[in-house]
C-alpha cells in the first residue's frame, strides 16, 4: 500500500468517499435499532401512534445507505480511475528508460500484461477493495460490536470468539493465497506472450505453414492457465468450506443465548430479534473482512509483478544541459559486447568522426556497423573506453542529447495513424514543407496517389506500406526533424537501385554542412561519402575515401569485388 499511496493523486475525493462510507455504515445498524421499537413498541407495547415515525425513519435508514453505497462507489472509481492512469504512465516511463540491454530481456507480450492485468488488479484492489470495502467492514464490526455489546455482552463474547478462528484460518491461508495468485498471474502472462507471438509472426506462420504448432503451443498455455485457475478455484473452496461452518454456529448459539434470555426476562423480543440480526451482520461484516484480506495478498502478488519491472535500473544520464552545437564525436578505445558471456562486438575502436561531413561505415555482417548506432543512440554504454561528443561523455548529458541526433533503421516503426502523424511524430511542421521534403525522398508522388491522401492510414506497424515506401517516409521524417547527426542504418536497403541514387543525392544536397553517418552493405549507397571507416572484427581496419580504399584496404576491395560479381 505504501508503493500504491505514491501513485493516488486524487486524495481529496478521500473525503467525500469516506464521508458516504461512513453513512453507509452506520444507517443500516440504526435501520436494525428501530425494529427494536417496532417489535417492542408498537406490536407488544400498542403504542400504535409511533407507527408512522418509526416506519418514516425505518425507510430513511433503510434506503439511505443506497445513495451513500453510489457516491462512495462513483469517489472510489475515480480515484482507481486515475491511479490506473498514473501506474501506466510511470510503467511507460519506466521502459523508456530502462536500458536497452535489460529491456531486451524482457518480452513484450509479458510487458503488456503487467499493464492490462497487473496494474488494472493493483488500482481496483487497492482502491475498491481494500480502501474502500475493507474500510467499510470495520467501521461496520466497530458500530455493530458496540451495538451487540450493548444488548448482551455474551453475544460479543461469541463474535470474538469467531473472529478469533478467522485470524487462525487468515495466517493458515493468506501465503497460500498469494502463491497461487502469483502462478495464475504467471501462466495468463504466459498466454498474452503466446497471443502476441502469434499475431506479430502471422506472415512467417502462414508461410512456413506452421498454424497448426502454434495452435499447438498456445492450447498449451491455455492448460497450464486452466490447471492454475483450478487449484487457485479448489483452494478458495476450501476456505469457504472450513469458515462456513463458523458462521452458521454463531448464529445457532446466538439465538440459543438470546433465546434463554427472552425466557429468563433479560431481554426483551425485541432485543432479542435485533441482537440476532445485529450479530448475523456482524458474522457477516467478518467474513467479508477475511474475504478482503485474502484479497490483499492477491494485491501483494500484483504489486510484486509491476515492481519486478518498475524496481529495475534506470539507463544512468547525466544533467549537462547540451546548448552548443556538436563539434567533436569520438571513440576512444571503446569495447562493448552485448552480454558479459558473449564474444565482444567492438574491440578497443577508436575512431574520430569529422563533423559537417557525409561519413560510412562499411563491413561484413557481425563487424559492429550497427553496435555503433546503437551506442550513439545511448541505447547502451561501453563496457570500455568511452564515446565522447564535445570531449565530454555521452552518459553525462541530459535528454537534450536526443534533439541532437536522429536515426532511420532498416525496418522503421510507425504508429497505426494517419501518414502525416508518423511523419511529424507530435512537431509542428508547415504543410508545405511536409510536402516538399517528401518530394526529395521520392514518396510525395505515392502519398497523393491514395485517396485520403496525407490522412492515409498506415495501420498497424505501417502493414499497409511496402518496405521501400516505410523507408521512404521514415527518411522524410527524419529530414524534417533536422538534427545536426543522422544516422542512416541500411535506411535504404529496401529501394531499388535507381531510386536509392535518387534519393541519397538528395540528401546529399538537404544534409550539406551536417554530419550524415551512413551504415550500409551496398557499396553504391557510400561511394561518394567525404571519409569511409572499413570495420573487421570490432575494429577500423582501414579509412579514407572510395578511391583510396580501393587500393589500400584488401578488406573494402573484396568488399566491392564480391558485389560488382553478384
Amino acid at each position: 500500500m505504501l508503493f500504491i499511496f505514491k501513485y493516488i493523486n486524487k486524495k481529496s475525493w478521500f473525503l467525500l468517499g469516506y464521508f458516504a462510507l461512513f453513512l453507509e455504515s452506520v444507517t443500516p445498524i440504526i435501520a436494525i435499532l428501530l425494529q427494536r421499537d417496532l417489535i417492542d413498541k408498537v406490536f407488544i407495547e400498542k403504542q400504535y401512534e409511533e407507527f408512522p415515525m418509526i416506519l418514516a425513519l425505518y425507510a430513511i435508514f433503510f434506503f439511505g445507505p443506497k445513495l451513500c453505497f453510489t457516491v462512495r462507489r462513483v469517489a472510489f472509481f475515480h480515484i482507481s480511475y486515475h491511479l490506473q492512469m498514473s501506474l501506466t504512465n510511470d510503467f511507460l516511463l519506466k521502459i523508456y528508460d530502462m536500458p536497452a540491454a535489460i529491456f531486451n530481456k524482457e518480452h513484450v507480450g509479458k510487458l503488456l500484461n503487467h499493464i492490462r492485468n497487473d496494474i488494472a488488479d493493483a488500482s481496483d484492489l487497492s482502491v475498491n477493495q481494500i480502501l474502500s470495502e475493507s474500510v467499510k467492514n470495520i467501521f461496520t464490526i466497530v458500530f455493530l460490536s458496540y451495538s451487540v455489546a450493548n444488548i448482551s455482552f455474551i453475544m460479543l463474547i461469541v463474535v470474538i470468539t469467531v473472529a478469533i478462528i478467522y485470524y487462525v484460518l487468515l495466517h493458515k491461508f493468506g501465503e497460500k493465497t498469494k502463491q497461487f495468485s502469483q502462478c495464475v498471474k504467471e501462466e495468463k502472462s504466459n498466454i498474452s506472450i503466446a497471443i502476441e507471438e502469434s499475431i506479430s509472426a502471422v506472415r512467417e506462420i502462414v508461410a512456413y505453414n506452421r498454424q497448426d504448432w502454434q495452435l499447438k503451443n498456445y492450447e498449451k498455455k491455455f492448460s497450464d492457465y486452466f490447471k492454475a485457475i483450478v487449484k487457485q478455484s479448489l483452494f478458495k473452496n476450501k476456505i469457504l468450506f472450513l469458515s462456513e461452518p463458523f458462521l452458521l454456529g454463531t448464529k445457532l448459539v446466538v439465538i440459543l443465548f438470546g433465546g434463554m434470555s427472552v425466557i429468563s426476562n433479560k431481554i426483551s423480543l425485541g432485543e432479542f430479534v435485533v441482537s440476532f440480526t445485529l450479530v448475523d451482520q456482524l458474522a457477516t461484516e467478518l467474513g467479508q473482512l477475511f474475504e478482503q484480506v485474502l484479497t490483499g495478498k492477491r494485491l501483494v502478488a500484483s504489486v510484486e509483478c509491476i515492481q519486478s519491472v518498475m524496481g529495475k535500473d534506470n539507463t544512468e544520464l547525466g544533467s549537462i544541459d547540451f546548448i552548443d552545437n556538436i563539434k567533436s564525436i569520438q571513440f576512444k578505445d571503446v569495447t562493448f559486447s552485448y552480454s558479459p558471456d558473449s564474444t565482444p562486438v567492438l574491440n578497443n575502436l577508436s575512431i574520430d568522426f569529422p563533423i559537417g561531413k557525409k561519413i560510412a561505415i562499411v563491413g561484413e555482417s557481425g563487424s559492429g556497423k550497427s553496435t555503433i548506432a546503437q551506442l550513439l543512440l545511448r541505447s547502451y554504454l561501453p563496457d570500455k573506453g568511452e564515446l565522447y561528443i564535445n570531449d565530454v561523455p555521452v552518459n553525462c548529458y541530459g535528454k537534450q542529447y536526443s534533439d541532437k541526433i536522429s536515426v532511420v533503421f532498416q525496418q522503421p516503426h510507425f504508429i497505426p495513424s494517419s501518414i502525416k502523424e508518423n511523419l511529424i511524430f507530435d512537431k509542428e511542421y508547415d504543410q508545405l514543407d511536409i510536402e516538399n521534403v517528401c518530394k526529395e525522398m521520392l514518396c510525395h508522388d505515392f502519398i497523393v496517389g491514395f485517396p485520403n491522401q496525407y490522412e492515409t492510414q498506415v495501420g498497424e506497424r505501417g502493414t499497409t506500406l511496402s518496405g521501400g515506401q516505410k523507408q521512404r517516409l521514415a527518411l522524410s521524417r527524419a529530414i524534417l526533424k533536422n538534427t545536426e547527426v543522422l544516422i542512416l542504418d541500411e535506411a535504404t536497403s529496401a529501394l531499388d537501385t535507381e531510386t536509392e541514387f535518387y534519393v541519397q543525392k538528395n540528401i546529399d544536397k538537404l544534409r550539406k554542412g551536417k554530419t550524415t553517418i551512413i551504415i550500409a552493405h551496398r557499396i553504391s549507397t557510400i561511394q561518394n561519402a567525404d571519409i569511409i571507416y572499413v570495420l573487421d572484427k570490432g575494429n577500423v581496419v582501414a579509412q579514407g575515401t572510395n578511391e583510396s580504399l580501393m587500393t589500400e584496404s584488401p578488406v573494402y576491395k573484396k568488399l566491392y569485388t564480391f558485389q560488382q560479381v553478384i
